[in-house]
Formats: structure tokens, sequence, C-alpha cells
């Protein structure tokens, strides 16, 4: 028996939305210097995925790998509506045909300018000082880029309230760099970087060598790693 419509969605979007953000481990480079030697992207100590409820219908259907959270945080006030709060098995566990979302995209979301443009890929700052790739966005693959525009131009055309709430986090995130005093690193999907001025939305052209590295990723950056420098 086939599955519905819209369930089918979500399966023929993790087969479009597949490849790793880089060619390179980035688990292994942050993983480390968390407490818990767990990869960021997967430590439910400081991150917990959303799906959305049709998501979770497909994810129940082919998969043991997520439950519903249980942890004691109150993250009410955090989720969209449709989507439900999950944790997976672990991320020695992973089947990673089956990472959600939430875990593809990780640590970035999708950036809308004020004019409600999708201009590319802005990372979340809380998780700066913690997450590897952050601090090595030269490392992110054109491919990836160009994957996940395709997977979220799908989710917004048939989520138009996710649209919205992207361009309304994406103002958020506008105001908070503002507060700080800070510009917005974008990846648009051409493979260049941005910099991006909160208040008047001017993009400056930037080089990738140029970027700030944060936490203890900052000395780091700069040493050249086997993998890295491999044909």
């Amino acid at each position: 028996m086939s599955s519905p419509p819209e369930i089918e969605f979500f399966k023929e979007l993790y087969r479009g939305f597949s490849l790793p953000l880089s060619d390179i481990d980035c688990g292994e480079k942050c993983g480390p210097y968390n407490d818990y030697g767990v990869p960021v992207c997967c430590d439910i100590k400081l991150l917990v995925p959303t799906v959305y409820d049709l998501e979770w219908l497909y994810l129940q259907k082919e998969t043991n790998l997520w439950r519903p959270w249980q942890g004691d945080w109150d993250l009410k006030d955090e989720v969209q509506e449709g989507q439900v709060l999950v944790e997976c098995l672990g991320y020695q566990d992973c089947q990673r045909p089956f990472r959600s979302l939430t875990c593809r995209a990780f640590p970035f979301y999708p950036y809308l300018d004020s004019a409600g443009d999708f201009a590319g890929l802005a990372y979340y700052h809380e998780y700066q000082e913690e997450c590897w790739i952050i601090s090595n966005l030269s490392a992110v693959s054109q491919a990836y880029k160009l994957e996940f525009k395709l997977a979220f131009e799908k989710i917004f055309q048939s989520y138009p309230e996710s649209r919205q709430n992207y361009y309304q986090y994406s103002q958020y995130m506008r105001e908070e760099a503002v507060n700080r005093g800070d510009l917005i690193v974008l990846l648009n999907f051409m493979n260049s970087v941005f910099l991006v001025d909160p208040e008047t939305e001017e993009l400056q052209q930037a080089d990738f060598n140029d970027l700030l590295s944060y936490g203890p990723f900052e000395i780091a950056r700069d040493l050249s790693f086997p993998e890295e420098n491999q044909d």
C-alpha cells in the first residue's frame, strides 16, 4: 500500500537533501571540545530538534531512530505550530537517511531579507563558540548549499507559514545583530560569502579567509588537516 502524498513529500525531500555539509566530518572537529564528547549538532543538551507533523508521521513509519522528546525544559514558546520536539537514539546509532530536516540544515537557517527574498544560508549565532563549521565556512560544499536551497524552496511552497516564520526570524536576527554591533555572515548560492549590515541590509562581499573564528577553533582554523590536502 502506498504512502499518502504528504508523507511521500518528506521521503522525496530527504532524498534531495542528503549530502553532508562538508567533505570533512565536522563532528570529529567539534566533539572533542564538547563536555560530553558529542558533536554539537547531536547534543540533546544543547539542541532539541523539531520535525513537521507529517515529517514525524513519515519517520515513525520508516524508522525507530526517533521518539518524542522527554526533556524537562519549557520549550513551548520556541516550537512553531505544526511541529513536534523529538530526540534520537544518539549520534553513534544515527541512521543518516532518516536524519531530520533540522539535522540536515544545522547550523544554518534560510535567511530572508526584508523584501522576502531567500538570499542564502546564515548560521545560528548562539552556536558559534561550539560549532566547528561556523569557524570554517569555506568547508561548506557548494553542492550542499544548492540542496539546502531546493529543499527549503519546496518547504516554503508546501508550508507558506514556515516561510513567514523564517522571514520573521531573519528580521529578529538582524535586530539582534544591531544590538551586538555585529554583521551577519551570509553564504549565497553562487559560492560567495557576504557580510550583511543588519541596519541597512547592504551586502559587502568577503573572503572566506578573512572571516572570524570562535572559541577553541580560533587558533586551530588556520592549521591544515590531512583530509583537506587530499586531491
